[in-house]
C-alpha cells in the first residue's frame, strides 16, 4: 500500500550512532513499488543503495515500510530521492475514524506540561501532536486543549512515539475516557472534529 502522491512521508535516518531521527518529505511520484520523493533539506549523509524505514499515513493507518535508495539528486538545499518499496508495510498505529487535519488551524495543547505542543490532526477518540520531549509508547499524559471558548483536560496514551529531524516528536494519542474528566476529553474531540469538518465543508462550498 504505497503512500499518495502529495502526502508526507518520513524516512529515518541514523544521526549519530544512538540517536535516530525522521526527515520530511513530500511524495512526488509514485509508479508501482517505486516512490520519488522530494525533501526541503539534505541533512544526512546518503548512498545510493541503502536500505532504510519509511513512514506514512494510509487512509487510517500510519504504516512503516522498508525502502531502498535507488537515486537521489541535490538541487540547491534540497534533494530528490527515488526509493524502491522492500516487502510489505506494516501497520504502526490505527486510529478507528477518519483523521482531520489540522495543521492550518493554529490549534496547540499543553501535553505533559509542555505548552505550545501543535496540533496535527484529531478524531473523535485521538490527535497527534509535536512535542519538544519525547514520551514512550504506553505512557500516559496529562493533556488540556483549548479549543474555541472551552477548554478540555485529561489523559492521553502515548499509541505513535515518532522522533523528528528538528529534535522535536510527534505523538499519536488515544484517548483515556474514564470518569467525568474522560466524558469531557471525548466531548472536546468530537465537537473539535464535527465543527472543524463543517468549516471546511463550507469554505468548499463557498468556493465551488
Amino acid at each position: 500500500m504505497a503512500p499518495k502522491v502529495g502526502s508526507r512521508i518520513f524516512i529515518r535516518f541514523d544521526a549519530t550512532a544512538k540517536r535516530r531521527v525522521l526527515a520530511p518529505g513530500i511524495v512526488a511520484d509514485v509508479a508501482g513499488p517505486r516512490w520519488t520523493v522530494t525533501f526541503d533539506a539534505r541533512r544526512h549523509a546518503i548512498e545510493v543503495g541503502d536500505e532504510k524505514l519509511a513512514y506514512y499515513n494510509r487512509g487510517r493507518e500510519f504504516l512503516q515500510q522498508m525502502v531502498r535508495i535507488e537515486s537521489e539528486q541535490s538541487g540547491g538545499t534540497g534533494s530528490t530521492m527515488v526509493l524502491a518499496e522492500i516487502g510489505e508495510p506494516i501497520s504502526v498505529g490505527t486510529r478507528a475514524e477518519d483523521r482531520v487535519d489540522t495543521t492550518d488551524c493554529g490549534l496547540e495543547a499543553t501535553l505533559a506540561g509542555d505548552p505550545h505542543c501543535p496540533i496535527q490532526d484529531v478524531s473523535l477518540s485521538g490527535l497527534a501532536v509535536i512535542a519538544d520531549r519525547a514520551h514512550p509508547v504506553g505512557s500516559r499524559l496529562a493533556i488540556a486543549i483549548r479549543f474555541g471558548d472551552a477548554e478540555f483536560v485529561g489523559e492521553m496514551e502515548v499509541r505513535v512515539s515518532v522522533p523528528l529531524s528538528d529534535g522535536r516528536t510527534q505523538h499519536g494519542l488515544l484517548g483515556v475516557f474514564d470518569g467525568a474528566a474522560g466524558t469531557r476529553l471525548k466531548s472536546g474531540l468530537t465537537r473539535m472534529t464535527l465543527e472543524i469538518q463543517q468549516q471546511r465543508l463550507k469554505r468548499k462550498s463557498a468556493s465551488s
